[in-house]
């Protein structure tokens, strides 16, 4: 019997929920918070309110915290202190996280510059980062970009880009009840292991997951709306496929595993895959196949 999950239409009010409002509020300064203006850069600890939008942004040292109160960032935002908090603002030029830990943003949005082709939101040689409620809509080619990152949430998210996230070299982060969309790729990791996908909506061209050289990942209760392959496995092992739900365009399959070994696919929900639901090549061995029956 297919056990095919209903959360879609849920996943897809998470999407628009991620959408902040973001209306400048009336400022109420604490004796401690400080404005920022002009183009800002946040070289001591403390906390810190924005009253307008800024020309940029750069955050330098550690132990801060910024209410956007709802505006924008119109330049570029560079962090690079831990234990820095960013909440309710608008990165409109999106942003840089290096050489930091214990980055959180929430409730907040990215949006990509449409002529600048770098990609928009990138967290590198950084780690125990969060990210909630926040939506990334990016124009550009590449949306999210994780480079040697470990042990990162988003949650609640929405991201939007014609490549939408892509991991490298990146391990034990976290991806629970977000929505990837595009028209083109939706997420890629290469040399990266141990990440968690579970609970996320995947709705564009695909496919959905590409893994190259990755292992121990796991994917769990996600839902794959796709035109040409739920996941596609290359020389990657060892990945947990559990309770996922498929649907795909014409001549397309659910998962293909090439050159990989011992993963497991367990109770997945494939019986809207046009066309074979597993396919295993270039000496593939070893995996476990006990899919949902249709």
């Amino acid at each position: 019997m297919s056990t095919r999950l209903t959360r879609r239409e849920t996943l897809r009010g998470l999407g628009l929920a991620a959408l902040p409002a973001l209306t400048p509020g009336v400022l109420q300064l604490r004796t401690d918070e400080e404005v920022l203006s002009g183009c800002a850069s946040v070289t001591e600890p403390g906390n810190y309110v924005l009253d307008g939008n800024l020309d940029c942004l750069e955050v330098l040292a550690d132990d801060v915290r910024i209410d956007g109160r709802g505006y924008a960032v119109v330049g570029e935002t560079t962090i690079s202190g831990s234990r820095v908090s960013i909440a309710d603002i608008v990165l409109t030029k999106g942003g840089r996280i290096t050489d930091s830990s214990r980055v959180s943003i929430a409730d907040s949005r990215v949006v990509g510059h449409p002529d600048d082709w770098r990609p928009q939101f990138v967290v590198a040689d950084s780690s125990r980062c969060a990210v909630t409620n926040t939506s990334f809509f990016t124009p550009s080619v590449e949306g999210v970009i994780l480079d040697r990152v470990e042990r990162t949430r988003f949650e609640s998210c929405t991201l939007i880009s014609p490549v939408v996230l892509t991991l490298a070299d990146s391990h034990r982060n976290e991806f629970v009840d977000c929505e990837f969309r595009t028209d083109t790729i939706q997420v890629l990791l290469y040399g990266s292991t141990q990440n968690s996908f579970q609970r996320n909506l995947v709705d564009g061209e695909g496919p959905g997951f590409n893994l190259r050289d990755s292992h121990r990942n796991r994917f769990v209760e996600n839902e794959v709306d796709i035109i040409i392959a739920g996941f596609e496995l290359v020389g990657s092992d060892r990945n947990a496929i559990h309770r996922n739900v498929v649907t795909t365009g014409l001549l397309a399959h659910g998962v293909t595993l090439e050159d990989s070994h011992r993963n497991r696919l367990i109770q997945n929900d494939l019986c809207g895959v046009s066309q074979q639901p597993v396919v295993e090549s270039g000496g593939s061995t070893g995996n476990t196949v006990r899919n949902a029956r249709c």
